[in-house]
């Protein structure tokens, strides 16, 4: 069982009251109960700060459920990561389609339906602690990924290896970020084969951004930052199976952090009213400075919002493009 998400602050805590209280009643010496009072209360706030920081979704939002959709409930960790898909009957390519934070598959399922009526197998899957996936105690992108990367693994539970023609992955915005670590792995499989694309939609590319937003609004004092980024990568990795070995918060942003070397389709919200644009500038510097521009497409589409499941008749025009030169 992963520890709470608060036991260390708690811990930090019950050792400053222990200090106070147990050091009163046996007399100690405020000589020595007052430094190791500061110690505990310093690390208290440090790790109070921390878990913090592991943003967790919030109530979800309800599955997306239609006719001709099957639900299927993959274990991962002990915790249920729910899928809705469409199969169909003869062979197909298929989609893997991934929300984005504090969504569900009915937040892209207008993408979903637009790929099946196109006749392709769709698997939409829902992230942890989204929809109707069971929350999981410490979230994070990276197990996120881990839980996606379960799915395709063992996508025979859903259909046989020969149904499936071909596999594209589709993310919007944190679907996204997941996917590019995701696909990155060159040994990755699904159905017996590695994915041929990758289509994002407004993409998150960065956790640094997100990091500063987030330590902004805790007030984190800038002497504490340099040990509180310490701290919260050590706890990450302690979060996650088998144990990370993140040593520095820049692996959290591209390149670093990943960028398969296959075709990418790019529909970048503009504005982008909740990532603004320097997630869109820093995929395509990326590719440009690995010498890959070529295997890039990307759109800046006006009117597209960031969040939404609205139909939307130029999004679906430029990916429609995009695949016909690959089919």
């Amino acid at each position: 069982m992963a520890p709470h998400l608060f036991a260390k602050p708690l811990l930090w805590l019950l050792l400053l009251i222990t200090t106070f209280f147990g050091g009163y009643a046996v007399n100690v010496p405020y000589i020595f109960m007052i430094p190791l009072g500061i110690f505990s209360l310093y690390n208290a706030v440090l790790e109070s700060l921390v878990s913090l920081s592991f943003l967790t979704p919030g109530r979800p939002k309800p599955s997306f459920e239609a006719e001709g959709w099957q639900q299927h409930k993959f274990t991962f960790e002990s915790r249920v990561v729910h899928t809705i898909s469409h199969w169909k009957e003869t062979p197909a390519p298929l989609l893997v389609l991934v929300h984005g934070w504090r969504a569900s598959s009915s937040s892209v399922s207008d993408r979903g339906r637009w790929f099946a009526e196109r006749g392709w197998h769709v698997l939409m899957i829902e992230l942890p602690s989204h929809g109707s996936s069971e929350t999981t105690p410490v979230w994070s992108a990276y197990k996120s990924m881990q839980a996606v990367e379960c799915v395709c693994r063992n996508i025979e539970q859903l259909v046989e290896a020969d149904k499936i023609q071909s596999s594209m992955y589709y993310g919007h915005s944190m679907g996204g970020f997941v996917g590019l670590r995701l696909l990155n792995q060159p040994d990755l499989c699904i159905g017996g084969q590695s994915f041929s694309g990758l289509i994002l939609e407004s993409p998150m590319t960065m956790y640094s951004p997100i990091l500063e937003e987030i330590s902004t609004a805790l007030r984190v004092p800038p002497s504490l930052k340099s040990t509180y980024r310490r701290r919260l990568i050590q706890r990450f990795n302690a979060s996650i199976t088998p144990r990370g070995n993140f040593q520095s918060m820049d692996e959290f942003d591209l390149p670093l952090w990943g960028g398969p070397s296959i075709p990418v389709l790019c529909i970048q919200a503009e504005p982008d009213q909740r990532l603004g644009m320097e997630h869109y500038n820093r995929l395509l510097s990326t590719y440009k400075q690995r010498g890959e521009s070529e295997l890039l497409t990307a759109h800046r589409v006006k009117g597209l919002t960031h969040t939404g499941a609205k139909i939307h008749p130029e999004r679906n025009q430029l990916i429609a493009e995009w695949l016909s030169k690959r089919e």
